[in-house]
């Protein structure tokens, strides 16, 4: 994935800020006791304050010229991750009597 520009970066996270404060604060309002349980709004500050921190701006990596990603693939179907289907488990020695597991 991409890493985002830092403005961009910086606005998206104070909105996460301001919708998880608004939350919170509704939340409290609603169910709990504000006077007591008020230290839970310190996370969104915080969250707004790790958005605000400075940011340095990455330099982009060149590109290299033989990049391949332009060629189609010319295989058969492309290889997975999948691992191999598992052997069956034995059955135990009491079930072969009778046939059944």
């Amino acid at each position: 994935m991409p890493r985002r520009d830092p403005r961009e970066a910086r606005a998206l996270g104070l909105w996460t800020a301001g919708w998880l404060f608004g939350l919170l604060l509704a939340g409290l309002l609603w169910i709990g006791d504000l006077s007591v349980q008020w230290p839970v709004l310190l996370v969104p500050a915080l969250w707004a304050l790790v958005a605000l921190r400075p940011r340095r701006r990455l330099p982009r990596r060149p590109q290299p010229e033989d990049d391949r990603w332009d060629v189609p693939y010319e295989g058969g179907p492309p290889p997975t991750w999948e691992l191999p289907a598992s052997r069956p488990l034995p059955r135990p020695p009491d079930a072969r009597d009778r046939g059944t597991w």
